[in-house]
């Protein structure tokens, strides 16, 4: 039998409800993340940038401020500089 703090969790997973509005959540995919999964996340109504290519530390301190998700692979780089200039 499942636990009850597991139960409530896959309820609320179920109904839709999150702790911070989806459309407001900003997403930076970078180095040509499938195209597929680009729409899927914005079909579900995340703010979603994606770009073909890596970015230096300087442009991802330039991306980064008002971020809330970065998905990189593995060209990029993110040094403790850019997580510390993160909100």
């Amino acid at each position: 039998m499942a636990e009850p703090d597991a139960k409530r969790a896959r309820v609320a997973e179920d109904d839709g409800a999150t702790s911070f509005p989806k459309n407001k959540i900003k997403i930076l995919l970078l180095e040509g993340v499938s195209q597929r999964g680009i729409q899927m996340l914005r079909d579900d109504g995340f703010q979603v940038e994606a770009l073909k290519t890596a970015l230096t530390e300087d442009e991802l301190l330039a991306k980064i401020k008002d971020l809330h998700i970065l998905g990189i692979r593995s060209k990029t780089q993110v040094s403790k500089k850019v997580i510390e200039a993160s909100n």
